[in-house]
Order: C-alpha cells, then structure tokens, then sequence
C-alpha cells in the first residue's frame, strides 16, 4: 500500500513507520491519521513485527496537529475533527497494545498530538536540542491521543496539569527527568541509537514485552489480588511458549537465549 503522509517498511523484525510531512512540520491531519491507524494495524496483525520505531522526516518530529487544516474546515471542523480521532486514537491505542515495543525518535518538537505519540510509546530517545509540551489549551483545546492518560502516569497528576494548563516547554533532559524520555543524544546520532535499540529489542521475548507493558498500564487501576490474577494468568502463559521455554532452557544450559517471538 503506497501512502502520502507516511513511510512504512520492515526490516529484521523492525517495523518503521516516518511521518513525511517535513513541510509542515509533519503535523497531523486526516490523512496522516488514517495512514497511521493503517500502520499500526499492519504491525499489531504481523507476528514478524518485534519492535517499532517512530519518526520523523526533517528537523521536526511532529509539532502537533495541523492547526492550517483545521482553520480551512471553517464551521465543519467539529464534524471533521471526530472523524479525524476516528483514526488517531484507535492508532495510539493499537501502539500501546500491541506486543512489539515502541521506540520514537525524537528531533526538534513533540507538540500536541506528537507528544501523545510519544507519551504512548515504550522508549523515547531523544535529540539533545528536542523540546516537548502538550500546547493544546493555546489553541483552546483540551489534549487528544491519550495524553490525559499517560501524563499523569508518567509525571504526576501536578506536573501533567502545569504542562497541559501553562504548555510548558520541556527540554530534552527535563523531559528525561520527568521520566517522558529514556536517553538524550546528540542530534547526529539520533537515528542511530534508536534503531540500535529498536534492533536490539526485536530479538526479545516479544510476547513477554507486550506483556510487561500492558500489565504496567493496568496496574493503576487495578488492586493487588486483580493484579496478581493478571500476573499469574501471563506468566503461565508464556511459561507454555515457544520463548518462554527457551529461555528457562538456555538459562540451565548457560547460553544466550534464541528467541523468535513465539
């Protein structure tokens, strides 16, 4: 499938998805939601997607929706708008489910919506001149993707609030002592190490990751005996799997586990 707003390939276990709208700061319109919904169906179907990586093309990851676009709507932008999250949710939602983990690359903004994407995502590696801010409530909105769900998980109900209420502008290394991005890097590395890590998680448990990850989440709404039920259900589960028993094989005949994402 050929799409406009999104380069899509998969490589050794790694599914890459880019957003190449460079000329607009690969803001997020209909067109690119639908294509990222699209996407990230194709990776959370395909058993042989073990990591994904996000980008972006140019200087700019993502500043956030594409306020042009909704201007041009005029008075059908409500109705246009809900189409639009008709797309964009059920695709962080897929990202967030989704067994393979996440890692987005960071570069010069994660506004808005793009910092939903990220907010959504297992690891974020950041370039060391990337800022980050939700920026909704300067155009009167409230935020959208998932971001009233992952912040305050990520930061704290008080520090979500400021962000989303003042639109704090984040720096790199504030973002990482915040707990929104795991490793800052100088720019011209930046694709590097992501796809070093990306490449590196595809040869995992991809099964236990997605897991590990969907546990976390629930926990916070969970008490400890549900908790426990859905630790005790997973475990036994994988402890059937084709990865689960190569690596408590390999474990007692000291070796490196080989997994396959089985």
């Amino acid at each position: 499938m050929t799409f406009k707003c999104i380069k899509f390939d998969r490589q050794d276990g790694v599914a890459h998805i880019e957003l190449i709208r460079p000329e607009k700061a690969n803001a997020i319109d209909p067109t690119l939601s639908a294509e990222l919904h699209e996407v990230a169906k194709q990776c959370s179907n395909d058993v042989e997607t073990r990591a994904v990586l996000l980008s972006g093309a140019g200087p700019i990851f993502c500043a956030g929706g594409d306020l042009e676009a909704f201007a041009a709507f005029g008075a059908a932008l409500p109705s246009a708008m809900e189409d639009m999250l008709q797309d964009f949710h059920p695709a962080i939602e897929l990202l967030s489910a989704m067994n393979a983990p996440v890692i987005t690359a960071v570069t010069g903004v994660a506004f808005g919506g793009g910092l939903s994407l990220v907010l959504a995502s297992s690891f974020v590696v950041a370039a060391s001149d990337a800022r980050f801010s939700v920026a909704y409530t300067g155009a009167g909105l409230t935020p959208d993707g998932g971001a009233t769900y992952y912040l305050p998980r990520i930061v704290g109900l008080r520090r979500a609030e400021e962000m989303m209420v003042t639109n704090r502008q984040l720096s790199a290394e504030e973002a990482m002592d915040w707990g929104i991005v795991n490793q800052v890097v100088e720019t011209s590395d930046l694709m590097e190490k992501a796809q070093a890590m990306a490449a590196r998680l595809a040869k995992g448990p991809t099964a236990a990751f997605g897991g590990v990850r969907r546990m976390l989440l629930q926990s916070f709404d969970n008490d400890l005996h549900s908790q426990l039920g859905l630790e005790g259900k997973s475990i036994v589960e994988l402890a059937a799997s084709k990865d689960g028993q190569e690596g408590i094989r390999a474990f007692s005949e000291k070796r490196r586990p080989v997994f396959t994402g089985n």
